[in-house]
């Protein structure tokens, strides 16, 4: 009930994730990277209607062990673990998330390189290697458009991905 009436007042977005999942994939990306270099993970859930839900959150280094090297150099013959989980869970990926030290600008290595080469996929780009924590509009929102094209949806903020107080 408490759900339906916070939906009417505040729509879905193309992105949601509850809150408190966001807090913890915040903590992960923190401390897997150790306030030194970059981590990430992929983002779980279900896509309806063009909305994305996050439900779930698998990190990039428990996928592929070597992931994490400062920089992170995913090793994407190791898919067949995510494939996996998301069959055995009724999951999709949703998005992918990784943290920069500075800022969250895409760089051509992004660009040419997504995480998911699928139309509609988003990448998430968080600042200070997760530091604190951070919301819709403090940090970067990329949707992939096929062949090196993304569009940037960072400064719509909320009106671009919902963390839901309720779930």
């Amino acid at each position: 009930m408490i759900r339906r009436i916070y939906n009417r007042a505040r729509p879905p977005r193309a992105l949601n994730c509850p809150r408190s999942l966001w807090k913890q994939i915040l903590r992960q990306l923190r401390e897997r990277g150790a306030g030194v270099r970059e981590s990430g993970g992929f983002l779980l859930g279900k896509i309806v209607s063009g909305q994305r839900y996050v439900t779930d959150f698998v990190a990039y280094d428990d996928v592929d062990p070597g992931a994490l090297q400062g920089i992170i150099v995913f090793d994407a013959s190791k898919m067949d673990v995510v494939w996996r989980r998301c069959e055995a869970d009724g999951l999709q990926v949703v998005a992918d998330v990784h943290t920069h030290g500075r800022g969250f600008w895409q760089s051509q290595m992004h660009m040419d390189n997504p995480m998911i080469p699928q139309r509609g996929h988003i990448a998430l780009i968080v600042p200070d290697f997760a530091q604190g924590f951070v919301k819709p509009g403090q940090f970067g929102m990329y949707e992939f458009c096929g062949i090196g094209q993304w569009r940037n949806h960072s400064r719509l903020g909320a009106k671009f991905m919902r963390l839901e107080r309720f779930s």
